[in-house]
C-alpha cells in the first residue's frame, strides 16, 4: 500500500509540475466535439511547448473516445518525462485500449515516475481499478485465466488473451471487472447498474498447429453466469494464418489476439441468444 501511495504521489507531481490537473482537462474534455479532438492530438503530436503537449493527453484521457488510443500511444515515446507520464495516465482513465503499447513502452522506460504511470494505467486498462461504467455499458464481464495448452512458458498467453479482451472491450460497451473481484463486490457494482448483463468467461489456448505451411489457432470459450458462475455454454474462436513456418512466436501471438477479440465481438450474440 505504501509503495502504492508512493507511485501515485510521484506522478501526481510529475503532473503538477506541468500546472495542469484532471479537473481542467477533464472541463476542456467536455465541451469537445470532433473538431476539438483532431486539434487535442495534433497539440500532442507537434506542441512546441511541453506544457502544451501535456494538457493535450490529459484532454484526449477525458474525451471518452477511442480515437485518442493511437495518439497517446505514441506520446508515450515523447522526449519530455511529463507528457510521457500523462500520456499513460491519460490511457488509464480512458480504459478503451492500449494495454500493449503501455507494456512495450514499460520495458524501455528509464524514468521510475514515467514507469509507475504506466503501471497504474495498466491495471485500468486491464480492469485492475475501480470499473467505470458508461451511458453504453451493455455488458459486465469478469475474465478468468487462460488454461494454456501450447506448452509456452511463464504466463505470456494469459497476458495475450486478456490484454486482446480488455482492449476490445470499450468500444464493444464492455466493462471488464477487476480480476481480484470478490462475489460481494460484483453484486454490490451491478445493483447500481440493473439494465448491465454479466457474465465470466474462462479461455482456452489449444496447443498450435503447424500443418502444411500453415498456423491454426484455436481459443475456446467457457461462459457463465456471473457472479453466481453458473455454466451457460462454450464456443471457440478457430484462426488459420498460411505461409507460417513452426516456431513463430510473433504470428503465434497476432493470431491469438485477433482470436480473442472476435471472441469478445461474440458476447453481444450470446447474450442475445439466451435473454
Amino acid at each position: 500500500m505504501l509503495e502504492s501511495s508512493l507511485m501515485h504521489r510521484a506522478v501526481r507531481r510529475a503532473l503538477l509540475g506541468a500546472g495542469l490537473c484532471w479537473v481542467l482537462a477533464a472541463t476542456s474534455a467536455r465541451a469537445q466535439g470532433t473538431g476539438d479532438v483532431d486539434r487535442m492530438v495534433e497539440n500532442l503530436r507537434s506542441g512546441s511547448d511541453f506544457r502544451v503537449r501535456t494538457q493535450a493527453a490529459l484532454a484526449l484521457g477525458a474525451s471518452k473516445t477511442e480515437r485518442a488510443v493511437q495518439p497517446l500511444c505514441r506520446a508515450l515515446s515523447d522526449p519530455n518525462t511529463t507528457v510521457r507520464a500523462a500520456a499513460a495516465a491519460a490511457l488509464g482513465k480512458l480504459q478503451l485500449g492500449g494495454a500493449q503499447c503501455l507494456e512495450e513502452r514499460s520495458r524501455s522506460e528509464a524514468s521510475a515516475t514515467v514507469k509507475a504511470a504506466i503501471q497504474k494505467a495498466l491495471d485500468l486498462v486491464r480492469g485492475g481499478g475501480e470499473p467505470v461504467f458508461r451511458p453504453d455499458t451493455k455488458f459486465y464481464l469478469s475474465i478468468g485465466k487462460t488454461t494454456d495448452k501450447t506448452g509456452r512458458s511463464g504466463d505470456a498467453i494469459d497476458r495475450i488473451v486478456r490484454s486482446a479482451m480488455v482492449g476490445a472491450a470499450g468500444p464493444l460497451g464492455i466493462v471488464i471487472a477487476p480480476g481480484t473481484e470478490t462475489a460481494a463486490d460484483a453484486k454490490r457494482r451491478l445493483s447500481a447498474h440493473k439494465s448491465v448483463k454479466a457474465f465470466y468467461f474462462a479461455p482456452r489456448v489449444s496447443p498450435f498447429d503447424y500443418a502444411d505451411g500453415n498456423l491454426k489457432v484455436r481459443l475456446e470459450i467457457a461462459f457463465f453466469t456471473y457472479p453466481e458462475k453458473s455454466l451457460i455454454g462454450n464456443f471457440a474462436v478457430p484462426l488459420t494464418q498460411q505461409g507460417v513456418s513452426p516456431g513463430d512466436t510473433t504470428s503465434e501471438n497476432e493470431l491469438l489476439q485477433m482470436a480473442a477479440e472476435r471472441a469478445m465481438e461474440k458476447l453481444g450474440i450470446i447474450a442475445a441468444r439466451i435473454q
